[in-house]
């Protein structure tokens, strides 16, 4: 397997927020690659490091949101830099003016991140959420973040449930910015109804053909995430990890 699969912990937020190092070390025991990280509860990076180090798992990236993007940038850098984190990824933003300034203006604020953080040795990308799927006078609003940003410096997240329940395919999505696209966050949903979430490969989600698509990309990390559950979390992303390789390994196998 060329492409290395990580677990955004998120997924595990009440696991991280009861005891952080030790939630990394049973993601490790599990067999996942790397961890993404959505905050690190005041840990020196030095501690973290060393805890990452010891259990053999890779920093894929890190979830900043806006605000510290915009007012504490330097420092998140440097915290990323001391873990041997090599992405710093925007997960999200507020779009309630819905209008095409405001994704301009994010199209040009994630240059300009992307551009500090190139400097400093990191990555930048931006996790699509949903909401850029607004239709703006013809266009969307994804449409502005792919068409403003500057290829290969700005990178995104494809987050495969969010893109499909903003009734966008992911698949096809993906193939059109395959270029684009450096991380693709698996989440896989039970129906199309209520939208429950489910542990990948067991639900609506074309894993599968997203995966054969990913093949020889620009993709660094296939990540998982997973935030509701009709089981303990720790056991459905033991679940979703062995059916992400599996369907890996197929794919890889069709094509040969």
């Amino acid at each position: 397997m060329n492409t290395p699969i990580g677990l955004q912990l998120y997924t595990i937020g009440d696991e991280t927020r009861r005891d952080f190092i030790g939630a990394i070390r049973r993601v490790a025991a599990i067999g996942y690659d790397g961890v993404e990280f959505a905050g690190y509860f005041d840990t020196p990076a030095n501690e973290l490091k060393a805890a990452l180090d010891d259990c053999g798992l890779r920093a894929a990236g890190t979830h900043v949101h806006f605000p510290k993007l915009r007012d504490d940038l330097p420092a998140q850098i440097d915290y990323s830099l001391a873990i041997g984190c090599p992405t710093i990824l925007c997960p999200f933003f507020h779009a309630e003016e819905r209008n095409a300034e405001l994704f301009e203006r994010m199209a040009d604020f994630f240059n300009e991140t992307a551009s500090t953080c190139r400097d400093r040795g990191l990555e930048f990308a931006y996790h699509i959420h949903g909401h850029e799927f607004v239709e703006l006078d013809g266009r969307s609003g994804m449409d502005i973040l792919f068409d403003r940003t500057e290829p290969g410096l700005v990178g995104f997240e494809l987050d495969t449930y969010w893109v499909e329940r903003a009734g966008a395919d992911a698949l096809t999505l993906f193939r059109e910015y395959a270029d684009r696209c450096t991380f693709i966050h698996f989440k896989d949903a039970i129906n199309r109804v209520d939208w429950h979430d489910t542990e990948i490969g067991a639900g609506i989600i074309d894993v599968p053909g997203i995966l054969s698509a990913a093949a020889d990309s620009a993709v660094r990390w296939f990540i998982v995430e997973q935030e509701a559950f009709t089981m303990p979390p720790m056991e459905s992303v033991a679940i979703s990890l062995a059916n992400l390789r599996r369907l890996y390994q197929e794919s890889e196998g069709e094509g040969q």
